[in-house]
């Protein structure tokens, strides 16, 4: 039997005496890259945050079969003065040996950044140290948040391309929070649109016609359509 990795089962998660989830149902399988999509406040991040532990059920249940699980979020503020190179950062962190920590690296063309210091990252390089940080994890389940925020076109399908090949290599499953519609939906497997509670899931060439993502995403509709048949 084919278990799910993440069960949510009637899931609501309240903060600050609002319900930022409400009644959330799903599935997450072993070898599936799931997209997480909503506008702004529509509880994203919070159930990524529900799958680490870091948020609670105020109603609900969630039932994770693995604890091996990698994150790399949005953003990261930290003192960009720290005098420490990544390889010290990521080794202190993880634990692991430089070896682990170079071998990882080399797998998404990282090492060379290894010798930087902390404070010298760009942003598209800050996110790959975060993608080695997250793999050190020897993850089963891998959370992206917005994990190409601040990086360049270019930069961004790069990383794209870069998380499919880790998904070939590993056989994780992936769950990508973004806003951008139109790649994501060229990435996933499947699409879960959330705006609190879960709206639609599915295929992404079913959820793009389902009447609830055309409320929320009417406008990007047409250029998806576009862009499958080419």
């Amino acid at each position: 039997m084919n278990e799910p990795l993440v069960e949510f089962r009637s899931v609501s998660i309240e903060r600050t005496g609002q319900n930022v989830l409400e009644h959330v149902s799903l599935e997450i399988f072993r070898n599936e890259i799931v997209t997480v999509i909503g506008l702004n406040g529509a509880g994203k991040t919070t159930l990524l945050k529900a799958m680490l532990g870091i948020y609670k059920p105020t109603r609900g249940k969630i039932i994770l079969r693995t604890k091996k699980i990698g994150y790399v979020p949005q953003k990261l503020q930290f003192d960009r003065t720290i005098p420490f190179s990544v390889l010290e950062l990521l080794r202190m962190y993880s634990g692991k040996g430089a070896d682990v920590v170079f071998q990882k690296s080399q797998e998404i063309q990282a090492e060379k950044l290894l010798e930087k210091k902390v404070g010298e990252l760009s942003g598209g390089e800050l996110q790959r140290v975060l993608l080695v940080n997250a793999l050190l994890a020897d993850p089963e389940l891998l959370l992206l948040d917005e994990a190409t925020s601040g990086i360049d076109v270019r930069g961004e399908q790069q990383f794209y391309t870069l998380i499919q090949q880790l998904h070939q290599t590993y056989r994780m499953a992936i769950v990508m929070v973004s806003h951008d519609i139109h790649t994501v939906f060229a990435q996933a497997s499947r699409v879960f649109c959330l705006n609190r509670t879960l709206c639609c899931h599915g295929a992404p060439q079913d959820v793009s016609q389902n009447p609830e993502f055309v409320k929320l995403f009417g406008s990007y509709l047409a250029p998806y359509k576009h862009d499958s048949h080419d």
